[in-house]
């Protein structure tokens, strides 16, 4: 063998050891090194997040830190908890709800909600795998709530977070989670490219805090077997559907949930009265939950959906001796009052939306304002 040959075999070698080498150490401290929590994932080919108190959106923007006293400028006229009036309980075995009263901030503003522009054919909620992205097609800026579910597509979907989609907006890209695990086709006569049903919202607080505060695929998947685990027990049958036993709309379709459901409804559903912009939730005595709104219109738009949903998350809870009802609304007030005491974070997304979430050992407020004004406000007990 010729010299050089033998020169450039042994550079060759070389090269091949010291990589070899390389990728040992690179192995070796990955091993050793300390665990990470495991980072936050949005949705299937969406960026983990490791830093919630950075990065609440999966637009990728940053979440600045917001100082208690800057809080009054970024929020513009919101009232404070204190400010609102509180009525009830309004009780039906363990579900309790109370109305709350306020000035209606954005009378002048009109919104079209995701069920009712899915119904007329004025949105399309598009399924592109990962993220959503949706067409607003009517002459309202479209209203998303954080936890409306959109039926269809390769496997059901929530939407976590408030979304404002300006008016003839296409393709806006929106964070989503599965809540149907193991389906990845259509479901019978179902369009796998759309989304042609958007009638729920997420119904407990268990699987809103998975969605919003968690943020995990996996927390919202057990959260949904754990849910319908509980409906069995309490309706004494399977409200699984055979179409597909993990879909949590279905089983919010179930004939046997609809049918319990639907004494709650009637009992607590008579329409809110026109300075009513919001209500709190509470079961067994506990409240799980307040939404406020700055249209008491935007309110009525969604009472039935957001009833229906605490109805469901009622039914699902096991019932406590006495069903007792929650408080007072001087208990409400407090639990408003402390979450707005919390830790604060502002994103600012496109259009002059700004979404601000703060955190207390006890809650998790999350907001939405447009233009300077309060369009939603959500608590959550934790």
């Amino acid at each position: 063998m010729r010299p050089r040959t033998i020169a450039v075999i042994g550079i060759v070698a070389g090269i091949a050891v010291v990589m070899q080498a390389a990728l040992l150490v690179m192995m070796t401290r990955h091993v050793l090194a300390p665990q990470r929590a495991n980072p936050i994932a949005f949705a299937p080919g969406v960026p983990a997040i490791e830093r919630p108190d950075e990065v609440f959106m999966p637009q990728g923007q940053r979440a600045q830190p917001v100082a208690p006293e800057e809080l009054r400028q970024v929020r513009g006229p919101a009232p404070e908890a204190n400010a609102y009036e509180i009525s009830g309980p309004f009780t039906h075995e363990n579900l309790s709800v109370f109305f709350i009263h306020g000035a209606d901030t954005l009378r002048e503003q009109r919104f079209i909600t995701l069920q009712e522009a899915v119904n007329q054919n004025l949105a399309v909620v598009h399924d592109t795998g990962g993220m959503l992205t949706v067409d607003n097609r009517s002459q309202l800026p479209l209203f998303i709530q954080g936890g409306d579910i959109v039926k269809g597509g390769n496997q059901d979907r929530v939407l976590p977070y408030d979304i404002l989609v300006p008016v003839g907006a296409a393709g806006t890209r929106v964070p989503a989670y599965c809540v149907e695990s193991g389906r990845s086709f259509p479901r019978g006569d179902e369009l796998s490219a759309s989304f042609q049903v958007s009638s729920a919202q997420l119904p407990t607080r268990g699987l809103k805090l998975a969605a919003l505060q968690a943020r995990s695929q996996n927390d919202v998947w057990s959260g949904v077997n754990q849910m319908q685990t509980n409906l069995t027990r309490n309706l004494g049958s399977s409200v699984q559907s055979p179409r597909s036993q993990t879909s949590l709309q279905l089983t919010l379709e179930h004939p046997r949930v609809q049918q319990a459901a639907q004494g709650f409804i009637d009992k607590l559903s008579p329409a809110p009265k026109d300075d009513v912009i919001g209500f709190a939730v509470a079961i067994n005595g506990r409240i799980e939950s307040v939404d406020v709104y700055g249209s008491s219109g935007l309110f009525r738009a969604l009472w039935p959906k957001l009833l229906q949903a605490s109805a469901v998350a009622a039914l699902a809870d096991q019932p406590s001796p006495g069903n007792r009802a929650a408080s007072d609304a001087e208990a409400v007030q407090a639990f408003l009052a402390a979450a707005e005491q919390g830790e604060a974070y502002r994103q600012t997304m496109s259009n002059g939306v700004n979404l601000i979430r703060q955190e207390s050992p006890q809650s998790i407020l999350f907001e939405t304002y447009s233009q300077g004004n309060v369009v939603h406000r959500c608590f959550l007990a934790r």
